[in-house]
Parts: C-alpha cells; structure tokens; sequence
C-alpha cells in the first residue's frame, strides 16, 4: 500500500521560512486508516520547541495555546490569522482552517522573534495560505471524490459522513437527497443499513476512535465530543462504551499513538 505524508511540505516551509511547524488537528481528514499524514510529534508545543514550550508548566501551555486560543477563535471565526504571545516570551503566528463551518485545523508557526517585522510580515501573508492548502490536499488524499449519481443509499451516506457533527435529522438527509422520509427508510432498510439514527451513531463513532487515537493528547474529552456531534459528553460516553465495550478514557489509553 502507498503511504501518504505532508511531511515533505511541512519540512519545505520550514526550510523556507526558518519557523517549526506545529499543528492542533480536530479532524480526522489527516488520517489514512491508522496512518498519520504528518509526525505525531507535530501535536504537541513541547515536543515542537522543546527548548522553551518544554520547560513552560504543562498546564499552562494546553490553556493557553489550545484552550484560550479556541476561544480567541470561536468569537472571531472570520479571521484566518492570529498572534500568539505567552510569558515565556514564545511568539507564534497561527492560521485556523475551517470545514462546513467547523475548525478542522490550526496550524502555528514558531518561534519567531517579533522585533523581525519583516519575516513576521512574510510569514503572515504566507501561512493562512499553506494552511489551507495543507488541509486541501490532506482531503483529496484521504477523501476519495464520490459520484453524485450514485445510488440513494450512496447519497445518504456521503450526507452522513459530511454532516455527523452537526445536529441532523432523518427529514434533513431525506432532503438532502430529495426523497421522503418514509422513502429514505425504506431504502436503508432495503440495503440492509439499519436506521438513519444507527448509521449516524456509527459514523460519529468512527471519528471518535479515529480522534481518541491520533489526536492532540491534551484535547479534553469534552471537545472531542462535540467535534464528533455529541451535544453532551455523558451521552457520548454511554454510547461510546456501548458501541466499542471501552469508555473514551480506556480507548485513548489502550490506542493512544
């Protein structure tokens, strides 16, 4: 089997640039499988800048660069740049990456010295672009195109797979694909594929296993809920259980790579 990998482009901008890349992945559209496209240590700040992030309080790196900065850019989600500026004087440019209205990717770029206004003007043009080209081409390598007229079961899944984060309904899918409700039904269960509610279950499951073993180690189980489109995370961890026989916290220990 060919492996796929963005650590070429990675380690091209890099060189480029004199920055290291460091990256907080929400989606599953940089796996291949159980493949990586990119060096898990990438994931983490202090595996990135071991020099200075490694020697910052854990706890104050994961709020400060994962959870305030979500924040930062939940509240400004039209914006493709921000400046990341902690007390231990690390400075970072940071690009976010957004997919049917959700971030999928936020790529930083670091150490840089903020008195060099010239490379951190460079970098500024520079990086919302490589972000979103980065996450394009990790899509058209993991998400192969799929024709729009394939068949109706076909169509519903694709709606499924693009859309399990949201919170859709059964009427939702059958518009989607202009069919009714009870037509919808009846195909599913004509194709053996169980109900609308068990294939949305199974999907969002997928990408659940998918995150807990692949993602940042420091994404709270909570978010990692909602990327997958659980509105609560104790009904995330019911079903979760109920679906792989582990909870979220024994899956990510057994799986964790």
């Amino acid at each position: 089997m060919k492996t796929f990998s963005l650590e070429p482009e990675l380690q091209t901008f890099e060189e480029l640039t004199g920055c290291r890349i460091c990256l907080h992945i929400y989606s599953d559209v940089f796996f291949r499988g159980n493949v990586l496209l990119v060096n898990k240590q990438r994931r983490s700040h202090r595996k990135t800048h071991p020099e200075r992030c490694g020697r910052e309080q854990r706890s104050y790196c994961i709020r400060h660069c994962m959870h305030d900065l979500n924040k930062r850019m939940a509240s400004s989600p039209e914006r493709d740049l921000f400046a990341v500026h902690c007390r231990k004087g690390c400075f970072e440019l940071v690009s976010p990456v957004y997919r049917g209205g959700r971030c999928v990717l936020t790529v930083f770029a670091g150490l840089l010295d903020p008195a060099d206004k010239k490379k951190v003007r460079t970098i500024a043009r520079l990086l919302p672009v490589f972000a979103a080209g980065l996450e394009a081409k990790a899509a058209k390598i993991t998400l192969p195109e799929k024709s729009l007229q394939g068949s109706y079961a076909e169509r519903i899944q694709e709606f499924i797979e693009q859309n399990y984060y949201k919170d859709i309904s059964t009427a939702d899918a059958a518009s989607a694909v202009h069919i009714s409700v009870s037509r919808l039904c009846h195909i599913l269960k004509e194709n053996g594929l169980g109900t609308f509610s068990q294939m949305l279950t199974a999907e969002r499951i997928y990408h659940a296993r998918q995150l807990l073993s692949f993602s940042d180690p420091d994404l709270h189980l909570y978010e990692m809920a909602l990327l997958c489109g659980f509105r609560e995370y104790e009904h995330f961890s019911r079903t979760f259980r109920k679906e792989t026989g582990l909870s979220p916290t024994q899956w990510r220990k057994k799986h964790l790579l």
